[in-house]
């Protein structure tokens, strides 16, 4: 049935044509000029544009922030000329950017960091910092509502702080300067059905923009074998997100933002496996049939209040309310003979975080200042069954016994800042701030971090940039109960011992990098830097239960070196990025029972290099127009992940290719319309991302196999 469908899909555009009449493919319209809003008027990203070496309406690719952080715009016209068009995954759209490298379940890492290390910025608000705990979120995020996003990595302003890595800012189309929308049915293979619909208008002084969109397939999360279907990998998901600003005066507006998504997973399994444990009265069954499934539920609203008089003055205010919910539920009998424990586990996050930032122009100083208060209230629940075992993990009872145990954590994060961007000479700006931050709850941490950063304009075209930071970094509130380990004690679940709460990382960052706009066509940007960890935060696997919690590193250090470039001239577009990065650390502060004995003992003596970063990384791609059509390829290299003992094992290089052809018509009385067949993976590799063994890691994780999707959209007119 659904390749019945795929084939009526591809087919319906060149059949459609017959009667139809080929039309260019429509750009974006450039944002007409509108109120001072969040999107374009926050204390995050000042009025004022003499101050803005790149300014946040430059074209994409390489630039500079403001205050001199290294910047890459994406802006929606580079998200649809992407092979999957304005339906590409956020983490697909961000593994084309330099120091963005990819990993398991659409997880990536920003500059060697772990996953939740960065931080997401919607129209000058923080998002709660839960928000990327789990992998599969970034799919949630939906970029048929962003207009422009930036990624900023380095030496950050001191209004970031907490997950410092990098930060995702993303502005939203304003449905009065952006009207209109489209709908799209995407058919493929795997069972892929998945319908979408975004629409953006203005009524009165209100401009909104409402997505939705659907998924169902064989693509819950990475396969755990090499073969082109994976084993038991079901998912039915789906995503709301509504936007509304509304102009009281030219000075105040209001912007309310809400988000909801929802999905049902089954986990990947892994055919043939060897039982490991006997359950009385219970036959084994093929480890392909275990029905294991890890569901999400996430809901995110957002009001942020901007008062903007004047081009020298910005108050903004802003309220965030999240609430997420993971839900394993396991195949008890299968996950008892295979793994010799089955829990119920559900974590939850409800949060409410408020935001204030000024900001104040005054002679050569523009003086930013502000707030930060943030509740997570945490609760982790899991009911198991074991086995009773010998301390080697024998067993010694087929009949299992329940264990429970509970966690409750009231987690309170603030911070206040102050930060200057100091015109010295029209070309020499420094921006330089000071923050304190203070955590109490899971685990307790404060720190004044100072940040420093110089740009100068060395030629025409030519910036430097450098500068250096110290930072906090926050733990996920997503763990395991303290009293998980103890309670193990003695059966089949038990491992060694460890401390379950997570420290606050510190670091020292050093950065400095020059960009290039060589000519009007090409931008070149080159960044290195070199960073000090103190307790760096990972996250492991405890046991074979699929959340994932922190544990710290003792002591470390990062190193980097980003390279991009950028072309586009009338029809064709070209982008190119390179990043070599090392992170190595040294002794294990907290979460001890992610490692065996002797590897403990290791790492304490010798350390190693993280498993989670290639040493290089690249990225590169094309998109060209010609009348109605519309081609494009993209690639994504990486050297290799590490596991096994100590992460001493190097995996293979990893390499996909996407490529896409879009054909636009029109039918007589019909809006616009068009035709997309996309394929990932194009020369069908077998993408071995994570290996059966390693530091949390219970199961082999594989990239897709070559997947052909078809895509039909229909415009809706403003």
């Amino acid at each position: 049935m659904h390749s019945s469908l795929l084939a009526t899909a591809i087919l319906l555009g060149p059949i459609a044509t017959a009667a139809a009449q080929p039309v260019p493919p429509p750009h974006p319209p450039n944002p007409k000029p509108v109120k001072p809003s969040p999107a374009n008027a926050s204390p995050a990203n000042p009025v004022e544009t003499v101050v803005v070496l790149a300014p946040r309406t430059a074209a994409p690719g390489p630039g500079l922030s403001p205050t001199g952080s290294a910047a890459y715009v994406v802006t929606r016209a580079t998200i649809a000329a992407m092979p999957q068009g304005s339906a590409t995954p956020l983490s697909t759209v961000l593994t084309q950017l330099p120091g963005v490298s990819a990993d398991q379940n659409q997880q990536i890492h920003i500059r060697d960091t772990e996953g939740p290390q960065f931080q997401y910025d919607i129209d000058g608000m923080l998002v709660p910092f839960d928000i990327n705990t789990n992998p599969p979120f970034l799919s949630f995020l939906d970029a048929r509502f962003i207009i422009r996003l930036t990624l900023l990595t380095g030496v950050l302003p001191s209004r970031y702080a907490y997950a410092t890595g990098g930060v995702v800012d993303i502005a939203t189309r304003q449905g009065c300067a952006d009207p209109g929308g489209e709908a799209s049915l995407t058919l493929g293979q795997r069972a892929l059905v998945s319908p979408a619909l975004t629409y953006g208008g203005c009524l009165g002084a209100t401009s909104y923009v409402v997505t939705g969109s659907y998924a169902q397939g064989e693509n819950a999360f990475s396969s755990a074998t090499p073969g082109a279907n994976p084993v038991h990998d079901e998912t039915h998901r789906g995503n709301l997100f509504a936007h509304a600003t509304h102009h009281f005066t030219d000075a105040l507006s209001l912007s309310l933002l809400f988000s909801a998504n929802v999905s049902n997973n089954q986990l990947p399994n892994q055919p043939n496996q060897t039982p490991a444990y006997r359950l009385v009265g219970i036959s084994p069954k093929n480890s392909a049939a275990i029905d294991s499934m890890l569901n999400f539920q996430d809901y995110l609203g957002m009001a942020v209040l901007t008062y903007a008089p004047d081009d020298t003055t910005s108050l903004q205010i802003g309220y965030a309310g999240h609430a997420l919910s993971e839900n394993f539920l396991p195949d008890v009998p299968g996950e008892l003979i295979y793994q010799g424990v089955a829990s119920h586990a559900v974590h939850a996050d409800q949060d409410h975080t408020l935001q204030a930032d000024l900001t104040q122009r005054i002679g050569a100083h523009t003086l930013t200042i502000g707030a930060y208060l943030g509740l997570y209230a945490v609760t982790a629940t899991d009911d198991s069954l074991v086995f009773p075992a010998t301390p080697d993990l024998t067993q010694t009872s087929t009949t299992p016994i329940r264990l429970q145990s509970a966690a409750i954590a009231d987690n309170v994060l603030s911070g206040i800042y102050i930060d200057d961007l100091w015109r010295l000479t029209p070309a020499l700006k420094l921006n330089a701030g000071i923050r304190f931050d203070d955590l109490t709850g899971f685990t307790h941490g404060s720190q004044l971090s100072p940040t420093v950063n110089l740009t100068d304009r060395l030629l025409p075209g030519l910036t430097l940039h450098l500068g250096a930071m110290r930072a906090m970094q926050v733990p996920s509130f997503q763990g395991i109960s303290p009293d998980t380990i103890a309670l193990f004690s003695g059966t089949t679940a038990s491992g060694p011992p460890g401390t379950v709460t997570p420290k606050v990382e510190r670091d020292t960052v050093f950065d400095a990098g020059l960009v290039w706009h060589a000519t009007r066509h090409l931008t070149v940007s080159h960044d290195v830097y070199y960073e000090l960890t103190d307790n760096y935060l990972d996250t492991g696997q405890f046991g074979v239960i699929p959340i994932f919690a922190p544990f710290n590193y003792r002591t470390g250090s990062m190193w980097g070196v980003e390279s991009g470039l950028r072309y586009a001239r009338g029809p064709i577009t070209l982008y190119a990025n390179a990043t070599f990065a090392r992170n190595t650390q040294k002794g294990v502060a907290t979460g001890q029972f992610n490692f065996d004995p002797d590897e403990l003992a290791y790492i304490n003596a010798h350390g190693l290099v993280v498993d989670h970063a290639p040493l290089f990384a690249g990225a590169a791609g094309a998109a060209w127009t010609a009348g109605a059509f519309h081609a494009s390829l993209d690639g994504t290299y990486s050297s290799g992940l590490r596991g096994g003992f100590a992460d001493t094992l190097h995996l293979p290089a990893t390499f996909q290719m996407d490529g896409s052809l879009a054909y636009h018509f029109q039918i007589p009385g019909l809006p616009p319309m068009r035709e997309t067949l996309t394929i990932l993976n194009l020369l069908d590799r077998v993408n071995l991302i994570r290996p059966a063994e390693g530091i949390g890691i219970f199961q082999a994780a594989y990239g897709p196999r070559r997947t052909l999707l078809s895509t039909l959209s229909l415009s809706l007119g403003g």
